[in-house]
């Protein structure tokens, strides 16, 4: 008989006491054994080894569970039925085996994610390191928390979905919105999105971004925002149609053109004449002309030099009630106040919202209402 083989029949035959002390002991010990660095068990002598620590563990007092979570967490070879023991044990207990344990798969992490206990996806968001599919599972099923320690990761991963989906979360969830604009992995298109409803300070980090974009890349998305506006033209009723396409093809678009829509209350010709000129995509264009801050609006017309008259006549027909008259006067009187560096900045972004992003449009349900359940990990509803 090896001495490994003895010393393990000595073990159990200290597990047959049965006394608390004595079990209590025996778990530290087998821990101490494990975890000794010039340790090497055989997968019999392993097999041994968890089902004794698996049964010592489950009647060990919470104090006692967390010490050996504690002790286990780092070990890459922990026994992995007693790691996912401890996993979906309380918090308290399992918290370092969530955070730490490399022993616990992807599908193990996604499993408990499942159990939508809180404490948990919590603690598996703030992991070192965090695959898609992991983090696709906390977007569907973590509360404000997990969802914020997730957005602060850096070692977190997100496919496309999951991200559309953060930046849908941060809309409503305010407390997103610093960590979501601090990750460096989110696409430009994104991070215009969020431009669109976060504080000051965070607009100034984004204009900050923005210079990193080449301005190449912004010409070519120019370009094909204004090809997908014709294509998007031909939907139209043929009198609007018509009369975009040729102002188009006259390189008519411009802020003459503007001023007339607005005056003669052509709302839908406008809005093509718009996105063309500022040279957007036409859902980039309605999201700032709906903007009742008016502050989108006055940021891409400060970007086009479009003249404060013309802004101003703008800012007076796209009102949606009297109500918004005071608004409206007070974003007037901040117009020139608008560096146009600045704004020339942010529309790089805006300009870039749909480019290298094909398949942004069929994300865009998530954005609609973020009260829905969002079922990320396989795709679906």
């Amino acid at each position: 008989m090896t001495s490994g083989a003895s010393r393990l029949n000595q073990l159990m035959e200290l597990a047959r006491e049965g006394s608390p002390e004595a079990r209590r002991d025996l778990l530290r010990l087998i821990t101490d054994l494990f975890m000794a660095p010039s340790a090497q068990h055989s997968p019999a002598v392993m097999q041994h080894f968890e089902a004794i620590l698996s049964r010592l563990a489950g009647d060990a007092e919470p104090a006692l569970r967390r010490e050996t979570a504690e002790r286990l967490a780092d070990a890459p070879a922990a026994p992995k039925g007693l790691i996912n023991l401890l996993a979906r044990d309380n918090i308290a207990v399992a918290e370092p085996v969530l955070k730490r344990s490399t022993a616990l798969s992807d599908d193990d992490l996604i499993a408990i994610i499942t159990l939508r206990n809180q404490g948990h996806i919590n603690a598996i968001a703030r992991r070192a390191e965090i695959p898609s599919t992991v983090s696709a599972a906390i977007v569907d099923h973590g509360a404000e928390a997990a969802l914020i320690s997730l957005a602060k990761n850096q070692g977190a991963q997100f496919s496309a979905a999951a991200m559309q989906a953060m930046v849908a979360k941060a809309r409503k969830r305010t407390d997103l919105q610093v960590p979501m604009t601090g990750r460096y992995d989110l696409p430009p298109q994104l991070l215009t999105q969020l431009y669109f409803y976060v504080a000051s300070p965070l607009k100034k980090e984004i204009l900050h971004r923005s210079d990193m974009l080449d301005p190449a890349l912004v010409d070519v998305a120019v370009r094909a925002n204004r090809h997908r506006l014709m294509d998007e033209i031909a939907d139209e009723p043929h009198e609007t149609q018509e009369f975009i396409s040729d102002a188009i093809r006259m390189n008519a678009v411009h802020e003459t053109l503007l001023k007339r829509l607005i005056a003669e209350k052509r709302r839908r010709e406008f809005q093509f004449a718009f996105a063309h000129f500022i040279g957007v995509d036409l859902a980039t264009g309605q999201t700032i002309l709906n903007d009742q801050s008016f502050e989108a609006l006055a940021v891409a017309c400060r970007a086009v030099s479009v003249e404060r008259p013309n802004f101003a006549r703008f800012v007076m027909a796209l009102r949606k009630s009297g109500g918004e008259e005071a608004k409206a006067l007070r974003i007037l009187d901040l117009y020139e106040k608008v560096p146009v560096e600045a704004a020339e900045r942010i529309m790089r972004f805006w300009r870039m919202r749909t480019e290298a992003a094909a398949g942004a449009a069929r994300l865009a349900r998530f954005i609609e209402d973020d009260d829905e359940p969002m079922v990320l990990t396989d795709g679906k509803r």
